[in-house]
């Protein structure tokens, strides 16, 4: 027999969980949305973001350094992907393919390059903190909180930036129509390396996040990348608002499926989710929202 403070703890681990996985899910959405780009890379941005926020911590002591240092590193590398790799695909007429069989390869190549020259080995990232409150039976982890309020502080700015100011703007304009958007003086192509290197800088900063929970080694950022693309499938490719609900939702599905099988038949049980929700709908619970 279940007790209902199982449940109950369950649910709020889903929701702190659903709470880093949207800042994940959101930027590969994002890219999605504006580029129409479906980022393959985005877990190798994630072990990116992880190992330099280690490597920042090791050096400067300091966890506001460490996640500064992720989100300017993993923006910058977004950036570069944009105009090194996938603006010379885009005027082809297999973009899409291109692009995600492009960014698949960084994804392997980074990957490949990082074993080689750091190796293997799994690197712990000191926990931020160990304290924790019990309420009512219910046990709340101040360090999964804390991130939770961070992924939330995080996708607040970036949903201002889009929705108050010109670059956001701008953003909104080009993923409308950049052939009108260029008519208006905004450079698309400026628009899409601010928006992938965003979008990687997310990635990034859930990988410094999750490095306390995760260790870190090479091919850490797959299982990440697998979650976030099924939270896509099922919020709805471009759609943030979506993405934010399936990314809560699937997350206490998940965390509550936990209860009685094992993570691997909980991932399955997502699967077969997205599979009944895209063939409900092909547009995910974004094309819902909209309709």
């Amino acid at each position: 027999m279940v007790s209902p403070e199982l449940i109950i703890q369950q649910i709020v681990n889903g929701v702190f969980f659903g709470g880093q996985l949207a800042l994940i899910a959101v930027g590969l959405t994002l890219i999605w949305g504006v580029a129409r780009v479906l980022n393959f890379s985005h877990g190798a941005l994630f072990m990116i973001g992880g190992f330099v926020g280690f490597f920042a911590l090791e050096i400067s002591g300091s966890i506001f350094v460490a996640i500064l240092s992720s989100i300017l590193v993993v923006f910058a590398v977004g950036w570069i992907i944009e105009y090194a790799l996938i603006e010379p695909l885009r005027d082809r007429e297999e973009f899409d393919i291109a692009s995600m069989v492009i960014t698949l390869g960084f994804a392997i190549f980074i990957e490949n390059a990082i074993l080689v020259e750091i190796g293997s080995s799994r690197r712990a990232f000191p926990q931020i903190t160990n304290a924790a409150w019990e309420l009512a039976g219910i046990t709340v982890n101040a360090q999964r909180l804390l991130i939770f309020l961070i992924s939330v502080v995080a996708l607040s700015l970036l949903f201002l930036v889009i929705s108050r100011t010109k670059l956001g703007l701008a953003i909104r304009a080009v993923s409308q129509d950049s052939e009108t958007a260029l008519l208006m003086g905004i450079r698309p192509k400026r628009i899409y390396a601010i928006t992938f290197g965003v979008s990687a800088a997310l990635a990034g900063l859930a990988g410094v996040l999750l490095a306390p929970l995760f260790a870190i080694y090479p091919s850490v950022g797959w299982y990440p990348f697998l979650l976030a693309f099924i939270v896509v499938m099922v919020g709805g490719l471009g759609s943030v608002r979506g993405t934010l609900i399936a990314a809560i939702g699937l997350a206490v599905i998940r965390s509550l499926s936990m209860i009685w099988v094992a993570s691997e038949t909980a991932m399955i049980i997502l699967f077969v989710i997205m599979i009944i929700i895209l063939v409900a709908t092909p547009d995910g619970i974004g094309g819902w929202i909209s309709g």
